[in-house]
């Protein structure tokens, strides 16, 4: 049998290609890990994200009506309402204070509810959270000089969440001095568990700084392993995106799940608890949804850059609509702007990367599909739009040998890969004399 001097070699071996599929899951499995370090460390570390994440939860009204009950129940153990009543009654009605003073506790349950609106209060809250976070952050980071007061223990320090309430009660007298100093004070860390947090954050801290190394390396080196396969792992990696998307999802569906329903004393604080979880994991669902976007982008990228029938009639129909480049990236520019106002895209870092990596795709993708249409000439009759800038039709067909010309030029442009240089190749040449 003759062979043409060009005849490439049978492509990666199989131990090459199971290498480079096993680099893909591997890097993928990074990715999922890394996610999930950075957004606790993120969460439970960063002050500023901290205190907006406190903002939200406070603006909640199941968590209002939480703290609320909390405030109410912290007030009632530590003043005594039917003596302080008992002192404002005349005489002949002082018997009546313990009463007066159960019926006065629903009224001071809408008004704590209604005291957690104003945001002056809600600053007292926020302030109390952050200060709270301040001090996990120093306690995890081995300091706990500035825990002598708590024993020890990280709390979050409601006090004077509870005097501003009392205050609003004239008849409790001044209740600044009756409370003692512990009341309000809820604990959030005991001491008895600092070891084992301070060692977890360490290795968190440390897995979310350089994980991301070789999760990027695992994806180059499978890219490098398999020459003339490379647009399949890429679209094995964006189909991998997916999967660690949906992944992070589905695990962020099973922790609340399990917060709620196993670590919740009764079913009245179970809505506080779906929403502090709901509110605390929208940085986890927000980096989800944006890898699976970015995963549903590279398949469909890598589909339509293929040597399917499908993806072929497809650029074919692209081709006069990308051949206007002003055109093409005005309509992307719509496209990205509508997709950037739909995704919970709020760190402009995250916005940054999805933007450069959205257009270098589609100017990648563009240069082959233009190269294609202006290369093949116009459609035949309804196969594609009559636009004013085609190409006119040749007078007469290219000759095998042009044809051999154009398909080694878009080898070499970069626009066919070597599986589908070979298979456009032999449907020009006919079957090889023996």
């Amino acid at each position: 049998m003759t062979t043409t001097p060009d005849t490439p070699s049978q492509g990666p071996s199989r131990g090459r290609r199971i290498a480079a599929r096993t680099l893909v899951v591997l890097g993928v499995l990074l990715l999922a890990v890394s996610l999930l370090s950075n957004w606790v460390k993120r969460e439970a570390l960063d002050p500023e994200a901290f205190r907006t994440t406190s903002e939200e939860l406070i603006a909640h009204p199941a968590i209002q009506d939480q703290v609320a009950q909390a405030m109410v129940d912290q007030l009632y153990a530590n003043v005594d309402v039917s003596a302080q009543l008992q002192q404002k009654l005349p005489p002949n009605l002082q018997a009546l204070a313990a009463p007066i003073a159960g019926l006065g506790q629903e009224v001071i349950d809408r008004a704590a509810t209604e005291l957690l609106g104003r945001p002056r209060v809600q600053t007292l809250f926020i302030t109390a959270a952050s200060l709270a976070q301040s001090q996990v952050v120093k306690v995890l980071d081995g300091d706990t000089t500035r825990l002598s007061t708590t024993n020890g223990d990280v709390v979050l320090d409601l006090h004077p969440l509870v005097v501003q309430l009392g205050d609003r009660f004239g008849f409790l007298g001044d209740v600044s001095t009756q409370l003692p100093p512990d009341a309000g004070r809820i604990t959030i860390l005991q001491s008895d568990e600092l070891d084992t947090a301070q060692s977890l954050t360490q290795l968190l801290k440390t897995v979310a700084d350089w994980i991301w190394i070789p999760m990027l390396l695992a994806f180059a080196a499978a890219l490098w392993l398999v020459p003339g396969r490379r647009r399949k792992e890429v679209r094995a990696i964006a189909i991998g995106l997916v999967v660690a998307g949906v992944a992070l999802l589905v695990i962020r569906r099973v922790a609340g799940s399990y917060l709620v329903d196993h670590l919740t004393s009764s079913d009245s604080v179970r809505p506080a608890v779906s929403a502090f979880w709901t509110i605390l994991s929208d940085g986890l669902a927000e980096a989800a949804w944006v890898v699976v976007f970015i995963g549903v982008i590279g398949t469909l990228g890598a589909w339509l850059t293929g040597e399917g029938r499908r993806a072929v009639g497809a650029r074919r129909w692209l081709g006069p609509w990308l051949a206007n480049a002003g055109i093409a990236w005005a309509v992307y520019a719509a496209v990205l702007l509508i997709v950037v106002w739909a995704l919970p895209l709020h760190r402009f870092v995250t916005t940054g990367i999805l933007v450069v990596l959205g257009a270098v795709g589609f100017e990648v993708a563009r240069r082959q599909i233009v190269g294609e249409y202006e290369a093949e000439g116009p459609a035949p009759p309804h196969e594609g739009p009559a636009m004013p800038w085609r190409k006119p039709a040749s007078a007469t067909a290219p000759t095998q040998v042009e044809e051999l010309e154009r398909l080694a030029k878009l080898r070499s442009d970069g626009l066919l890969t070597e599986d589908e240089y070979m298979a456009a190749k032999g449907r020009v040449l006919p079957p090889a004399a023996t």
